[in-house]
């Protein structure tokens, strides 16, 4: 019986991780994330709607985990205050503006994306999955973050991107795109996601300085269809950057 109520909570906290990757979570979504049958997803689906953790939004959107979640944490100290200091600035952002909005931190030679606002946008085409490791050169934060870490983090970044042998990670052997990027985002203060094919959405990042280096990145997404880099740099860099400064201000 003990082994039988250990693999049902184990099974319980693989879905509330699963539903947490994204905005609106499927059934199809949940199976293929956690290999669990789907009698048995929806069992625990419907324990964790009755408990208040989770809600059914419709039979296309699938569900979602309610605020209660929180609970869950509050008695958690986290000691990467940039994180926790990130949330209320995020979401005041896209209450305001609507878009997506992500922070993450370097995790060795990618940026790790620790928070986002992805469940309070109606406008959230991609997913940006908690936890999930972002390449350096390609994404907007990691551009964000490499352009203004110091001369010396920097040229480590760049020794263990050159042996990955990822392909996202072939731009650091080309020393003048790399001095010519840092050159770019440190100008104008802001970095562009880079190209990816059937991306339909892009970024745009500002870092979260602390002491003149990169702490971190915060980026905002758009539907490339809705607006297009130039445009959304005009009108949100500055936002960007006074929620990035706020952010610092409490770290």
């Amino acid at each position: 019986m003990a082994e039988r109520n250990i693999e049902s909570l184990t099974r319980g906290l693989a879905v509330v991780e699963a539903l947490n990757r994204r905005a609106y979570t499927t059934l199809a979504d949940l199976h293929e994330d956690t290999q669990l049958p789907k009698s048995t997803l929806v069992r625990l689906l419907d324990t964790l709607i009755s408990a208040g953790y989770a809600r059914r939004i419709s039979r296309s959107a699938g569900y979602c985990l309610t605020d209660r979640v929180t609970l869950l944490s509050a008695g958690f100290q986290s000691v990467d205050r940039i994180v926790e200091a990130s949330r209320p600035h995020l979401r005041a952002v896209t209450s305001g503006h609507k878009w997506p909005l992500a922070i993450a931190t370097l995790d060795n030679d990618a940026m790790l994306a620790r928070y986002s606002t992805l469940s309070h946008s109606p406008f959230a085409l991609d997913r940006i999955y908690i936890g999930r490791r972002i390449p350096l050169l390609v994404s907007a934060m990691g551009r964000a973050y490499f352009a203004f870490s110091s001369d010396e983090t920097r040229a480590l970044l760049l020794s263990t991107l050159q042996g990955s042998g990822r392909e996202a990670d072939r731009p650091a052997l080309d020393e003048t795109y790399i001095a010519r990027l840092v050159d770019t985002v440190r100008k104008d203060g802001y970095a562009v996601s880079g190209p990816v094919q059937d991306d339909r959405a892009f970024g745009i990042a500002v870092p979260v300085l602390k002491g003149g280096e990169a702490q971190a990145a915060i980026t905002m997404r758009f539907i490339r269809s809705a607006i297009t880099p130039a445009d959304a740099a005009t009108q949100f860099v500055g936002t960007l950057q006074k929620t990035a400064n706020a952010i610092a201000a409490e770290i």
